[in-house]
C-alpha cells in the first residue's frame, strides 16, 4: 500500500540520501579515503539506508491508518451491537402480549401440553382430553397478575374415585381451596386466587395434581386401550375475579 506517489517517494529518497552522506561526510572529516571501491560502497549503503527509511515511513504511514481505521470499525461495531439490542429489546416488548379475561383453553390447545393426551368427542359431540400417564401438568401462560382470578375446571372425570379424592390445584405454586359440583357430564371445580405482592409475575402457571395414574386396561381388560389415565375434562376457565373480593 503506497500513501505517496512514485514522483514524491524519488524525491524523498534523494533529500535523504543526501542529509545521511552529509551526516557521514562530518562524521569523517579530515578522514577523506581515496579508494575508489571504499567511495563506491559508501554510496551504495546510503543509498539502501535511504531505501529502508523510505520504507520505514510508508510502514508508519500504513499502520497508522489500520490503527485509524480499526478505532472507526470498533466504534461502528459498538454502535451497531447497542442499536441491534436496543432493537431487539423493543421487539420483545411489542411482541409480548398478555391473555386477557375471560380465558378459555380447550382440548386443542391442551393436545401440546406434556402429560395431556388428543382431543376427543363425546356422544353429545362435545370435545374433552385425558391426563396422563404421569400425576401432573402445567399450563404456563402468559397474563398480568394485577387482579384476583377465578379457576374453572369444565366437565372433570375422574377415572377412579380415589384418584378424585387425591386430587390438587396450585396457581404459581400455592395450593389453592376449590369446590366440586356434580354434572351430567362430570364434575365443575372452581378455585379463588388472590395474588399476593410476592406472587405477582408476568406469568401464570396452573399445576394439576394427583397421586397416580391408573391402566385402562386394569380397569377394562377388554379394552385395546393401553394408556393410563387420570382425569378429562373440556376446558378450562379463567376469569377475572375482582366484583367478588370487592363485594365480600
Amino acid at each position: 500500500m503506497s500513501f505517496l506517489p512514485d514522483s514524491e517517494l524519488i524525491n524523498l529518497k534523494y533529500q535523504l540520501a543526501q542529509q545521511i552522506k552529509a551526516n557521514i561526510n562530518r562524521a569523517a572529516s579530515g578522514k577523506s579515503s581515496n579508494t575508489p571501491y571504499l567511495d563506491s560502497f559508501m554510496d551504495t549503503l546510503i543509498d539502501e539506508m535511504a531505501e529502508l527509511k523510505i520504507e520505514i515511513s510508508k510502514l508508519s504511514l500504513t499502520l497508522s491508518s489500520l490503527k485509524k481505521a480499526e478505532s472507526h470499525y470498533s466504534l461502528s461495531t459498538s454502535s451497531t451491537s447497542i442499536s441491534s439490542r436496543q432493537e431487539a429489546n423493543h421487539s420483545l416488548e411489542d411482541n409480548k402480549s398478555f391473555w386477557t379475561f375471560p380465558i378459555k383453553i380447550d382440548p386443542e390447545y391442551l393436545q401440546n401440553i406434556e402429560n395431556f393426551h388428543y382431543p376427543e368427542e363425546n356422544e353429545n359431540g362435545n370435545h374433552y382430553i385425558w391426563m396422563g400417564s404421569g400425576n401432573k401438568t402445567s399450563i404456563e401462560f402468559p397474563i398480568d397478575l394485577v387482579a384476583p382470578i377465578k379457576l374453572v375446571l369444565k366437565n372433570v372425570r375422574f377415572i377412579t374415585d380415589d384418584i378424585r379424592e387425591s386430587f390438587k390445584l396450585f396457581i404459581n405454586g400455592e395450593e389453592l381451596n376449590f369446590e366440586s359440583f356434580k354434572e351430567d357430564h362430570g364434575y365443575n371445580i372452581a378455585a379463588s386466587w388472590l395474588p399476593s405482592p410476592n406472587s405477582i409475575k408476568d406469568k401464570c402457571t396452573i399445576d394439576i395434581c394427583v397421586d397416580r395414574s391408573v391402566s385402562v386396561q386394569e380397569l377394562y381388560p377388554e379394552t385395546n386401550d393401553t394408556r393410563k389415565l387420570c382425569l378429562a375434562l373440556s376446558e378450562i376457565e379463567i376469569l377475572n375475579n375482582t366484583h367478588e373480593y370487592v363485594n365480600t
